[in-house]
């Protein structure tokens, strides 16, 4: 397969999976499947903002859910979350947006510098923008004008997809909530404390703040194994505190939906499409390394042959991701 059909293939299949992940979170559109699984808001809207430029309907019907539900959303985690200067340029013109528009706003985006030629921020389109859009334009996008279509809902508390949400109804917006959420999802007896930070997004010495502050009031356990400090949750009781007759799964969202966003921008560039099967060998096993680390947490095996069988490995990738976040259940592992 080629570059730009294998791009095209994980942009379609990225796109249905935002679909009916966001369909499930309040997007008024029908959701073709359930998702037993307890998303990370943050994470999937930085995922998003980029996947959506391909399809500039998702794109702004995510401005209008976040215009009305912003109060739900961590702006700290938001930009923990981005991992360069695109995704903080996305993340920053959407909450400058949110700003503008937002009926209870209480988001502020960073100061961005607008380049001196901003660049379009929808792909492949060709339509002259007369009226460009300001909290884009400032960091640097070029789309038309945006206004809310108020079609947006508030999220179903009681889906497991949504999880998060009434964590933080409960426990309020901030390390709190997202620690227990994936205390209470995590498949595994007992955890450390990095691997809260990994999931949490928060600072290190937050997390362990707060991990400290549960565990003295009594809910969430800790003890000492070898050289490390371990922590469990009473699962059974917050499955009957949150009327909940079996919790979702957890899903390495930061690490799985970063890989796929780097996977996506990165098969878009014009050195894969070298004339040469060698250098787009060369440039596949690069892209490989580069998402490595991020897919191998999240349990996708990544190929690692040399060069000239590095472009086989990236297709077996891309399938493998794809089934990995498009059956709407985790596979077994």
């Amino acid at each position: 397969m080629r570059p730009r059909a294998l791009r095209r293939r994980l942009s379609e299949g990225l796109l249905d999976f935002a679909w009916n992940e966001w369909a499930q979170m309040g997007l008024l559109v029908p959701a073709g499947r359930p998702s037993r699984w307890a998303q990370d808001p943050e994470a999937l809207i930085v995922f998003t903002l980029e996947v959506a430029r391909d399809d500039p309907r998702l794109f702004d019907e995510l401005l209008d859910w976040l215009a009305l539900n912003a109060a739900l959303l961590s702006t700290r985690r938001l930009h923990a979350l981005c991992r360069d200067a695109e995704d903080a340029r996305l993340v920053d013109a959407a909450l400058g947006w949110v700003a503008r528009h937002g009926p209870r706003a209480r988001h502020a985006s960073r100061s961005a510098t607008a380049t001196a030629v901003p660049e379009s921020l929808f792909r492949g389109t060709t339509t002259r923008v007369h009226t460009p859009d300001p909290s884009f334009a400032v960091a640097g996008w070029l789309r038309p004008l945006a206004e809310p279509s108020g079609k947006a809902r508030r999220p179903d508390l009681h889906a497991p997809i949504n999880l998060a949400f009434r964590l933080r109804e409960l426990l309020g917006v901030g390390a709190r909530a997202e620690v227990v959420r994936y205390l209470l999802t995590v498949d595994a007896p007992s955890v450390r404390a990095r691997e809260v930070s990994e999931s949490a997004c928060f600072a290190k010495r937050n997390v362990h703040e707060t991990l400290r502050s549960l565990h003295a009031a009594g809910t969430v356990r800790r003890w000492t194994a070898g050289n490390e400090q371990r922590y469990a949750i009473d699962r059974d009781a917050w499955a009957r505190l949150l009327q909940l007759d079996e919790l979702p799964a957890e899903r390495p969202w930061p690490q799985l939906l970063g890989g796929l966003r780097t996977l996506l921008r990165r098969l878009g560039c014009t050195d894969l499409d070298a004339p040469s099967e060698y250098l787009r060998s060369s440039h596949a096993r690069d892209l490989l390394e580069a998402v490595r680390h991020d897919f191998e947490h999240a349990g996708i095996h990544v190929g690692a042959s040399l060069a000239a069988g590095a472009w086989d490995d990236l297709e077996a990738l891309v399938n493998a991701a794809l089934a990995d976040v498009g059956t709407g259940a985790p596979q077994a592992r």
